[in-house]
């Protein structure tokens, strides 16, 4: 799991050279930054738009430097001293308060109904009020062992119920059950603890012709508030129905087909969600067998009412206020919007770019999504497309400063002002026998192997 869990921060952070910084920018109306700050190593950012208040998580990685063994094993150093959580005012955009957090906290959940924020810590929860940014007594997450070892994954806030709804990252060789966990919003105790069997494993072929078989998290959420209803769906074919309010599982479907990546449509209580491909032991459909496949179902019932092809599998949003669904291309560098009632393809969207995040300013009509060119590059082009929700029209994009990296972004819907964090990318170090020709490379086993390049991540 430690090798899992370095694998998967060398992705993130591309080998990430501490400098990072917080822009607040005027995204619906103006293309003006007021405030760019200094923050260590973001890696989430939330948002209270009721006090203007954005709360975001430095992770403390000031450099970090990852190399490769002779046979293949990660290794690394890094220079963690604490996490941070930064207490900015969207409406300035200064940082206000500065809050130490242990080391261990990985991610961010802001509960604007109770002012409350929560930093998952492993096994705890740190709980911030939101209102005056005191530190709070942190609280104890209960559940199995399991549960306090592993890394929540997900984490959801419904406002009606006053209820967080997180799911247990549980990546590990063995088949091992998944969990959501069921807080009180505004204290953070542990209501209940929901079991669910493992999804389907994933094989990897190793260098010796063997497989490896991975069990990551498996379970995908989506929110109903209206309805009252949380819908889990699983990697291994199930969905289950939850009530938010007595927190008590009503029943548990077999679909013909595993969802992931869902979004509830709170209009019509219908759910929007992508196909899973999947190998020996899954389910298998006549009509659903791509992984670009985007399914409507209806979570009532368990019966799949449309299924559109989509280009592929990237970022859903659904957006009730123009009844229109949003899908990240990035294989096409697009943006593409459908109709949320007949799945029609309304337009395509180009940027031009990779698009990597997707976020909605519904009461102004945005959506903001992130993008980049030279991904793999030291120097990569990053910037914000600023989209009208009801044209469909590109309106701007945002520059990101030269050679950063664009991580995490929340909008105040109140002030209409967008925060994004940024960061500086940099390669490792350079390899020192990059002179030597590879016949000579293979012979002297003594001889490191090059560092990592940043890669397609």
């Amino acid at each position: 799991m430690a090798r899992r869990r370095l694998a998967a921060s060398v992705a993130a952070l591309c080998i990430v050279a501490g400098l990072a910084a917080a822009l607040v920018l005027r995204a619906p109306i103006h293309n003006v930054v007021l405030n760019a700050a200094p923050i260590g190593n973001p890696s989430m950012v939330g948002v209270d738009s009721r006090l203007g208040r954005a709360f975001i998580l430095d992770d403390g990685v000031l450099a970090q430097q990852v190399t490769l063994d002779n046979h293949g094993g990660w290794g690394g150093t890094s220079s963690n001293v604490s996490n941070t959580l930064h207490v900015l005012d969207t409406r300035t955009g200064r940082i206000i308060k500065a809050l130490d957090v242990p080391t261990t906290v990985h991610y961010l959940v802001v509960d604007a109904a109770a002012n409350r924020v929560f930093a998952f810590d492993q096994g705890l929860l740190q709980v911030v009020d939101a209102r005056d940014g005191t530190l709070l007594n942190p609280v104890t997450v209960s559940g199995s062992p399991d549960d306090l070892n592993d890394y929540i994954n997900t984490a959801l806030v419904d406002a009606r119920t006053g209820r967080i709804f997180a799911t247990v990252d549980q990546s590990t060789s063995d088949p091992v059950d998944q969990h959501v966990l069921i807080l009180d919003g505004r204290t953070g105790k542990t209501l209940r603890n929901l079991t669910f069997p493992h999804g389907v494993g994933v094989a990897s072929p190793l260098a010796n012709g063997a497989s490896f078989i991975s069990y990551g998290p498996s379970l995908s959420l989506a929110l109903d508030e209206r309805a009252s209803r949380l819908y889990v769906f699983n990697t291994n074919g199930q969905m289950s129905v939850v009530d938010t309010k007595s927190g008590r599982l009503l029943v548990t479907r077999r679909l013909p087909v595993a969802l992931w990546g869902a979004w509830a449509d709170e209009r019509t209580g219908g759910v929007f969600a992508f196909a899973v491909q999947q190998t020996s032991g899954s389910i298998h459909s006549s009509r659903v067998r791509r992984p670009s496949t985007l399914v409507m179902l209806d979570p009532r019932s368990g019966v799949t009412q449309r299924i559109m092809s989509a280009p592929s599998v990237g970022t859903l949003t659904f957006d009730g206020t123009t009844n229109r669904l949003f899908i990240l291309d990035g294989a096409r560098r697009t943006v593409s919007i459908r109709d949320g009632t007949s799945g029609r393809l309304v337009h395509d969207v180009s940027l031009g770019a990779i698009p990597t995040r997707l976020l909605l300013d519904a009461p102004h009509h945005r959506a903001l999504v992130t993008t980049v060119n030279g991904y793999n590059s030291t120097t990569p082009d990053a910037r914000i497309a600023v989209l009208d929700t009801r044209t469909c029209a590109l309106l701007r994009t945002l520059p990101i400063p030269a050679g950063q990296l664009a991580y995490a972004m929340a909008v105040d819907t109140g002030t209409g002002h967008l925060v994004t964090t940024y960061a500086t990318m940099s390669s490792g170090t350079p390899d020192r026998y990059s002179w030597m020709p590879a016949w000579l490379h293979a012979r002297l086993p003594w001889v490191p192997p090059p560092p990592p390049s940043l890669g397609p991540n």
